[in-house]
């Protein structure tokens, strides 16, 4: 039994650290970004519309898309350019952006995204659903897909940062 819940845990750890290494970084995130032995350079950014934060020594640095180990293998070579012998760089994601649900929710609205978030988690932060709303008809929107499609999908679909969540109304 004890061997099962370890073989368990391992596999849901390991499933959510690449969950959080593979995830991509988009525009309103809020990095970290420190050099160890530098606490001036302890800094939280804020990736703008253009997907850059600026940062001391680097200036614009390109973040949007990238993955927070390439952000870091980025700065480690930007400040081993001239500025440091061999800094000790980390970067770690501080805030995620928001998710938004709209529709027949209580509470409509962009609500702070947190990893493992589902569309049952969204609908409780928004206050439940309103008497008109349907359970069949939960759309959702993902921010980083390029066609903007809406996808059916139910309560516990999977809801990423940025996503958008429509909660449509019942008929019946």
């Amino acid at each position: 039994m004890f061997i099962m819940r370890f073989v368990f845990v391992a596999l849901l750890t390991l499933s959510f650290s690449s969950a959080v290494f593979s995830y991509t970084i988009g525009t309103g995130d809020v990095l970290h970004i420190e050099v160890y032995g530098e606490p001036e350079l302890a800094l939280d950014l804020t990736v703008d519309t253009g997907g850059f934060v600026e940062y001391p020594f680097i200036g614009k640095l390109q973040v949007k898309e990238e993955t927070v180990d390439s952000i870091k293998q980025k700065i480690v070579a930007m400040l081993k350019d001239g500025y440091f012998v061999n800094p000790q760089v980390t970067v770690a994601i501080k805030q995620y952006k928001p998710f938004y649900i709209q529709g027949e929710v209580r509470t409509p609205g962009s609500y702070p995204f947190e990893v493992g978030m589902t569309v049952r988690r969204a609908i409780a932060m928004a206050g439940g659903l309103t008497e008109r709303a349907s359970k069949k008809k939960i759309y959702l929107t993902h921010a980083n897909s390029e066609a903007s499609k809406e996808i059916k999908v139910d309560l516990d679909a999977s809801v990423l940062s940025g996503d958008v969540i429509l909660i449509k109304e019942s008929f019946f």
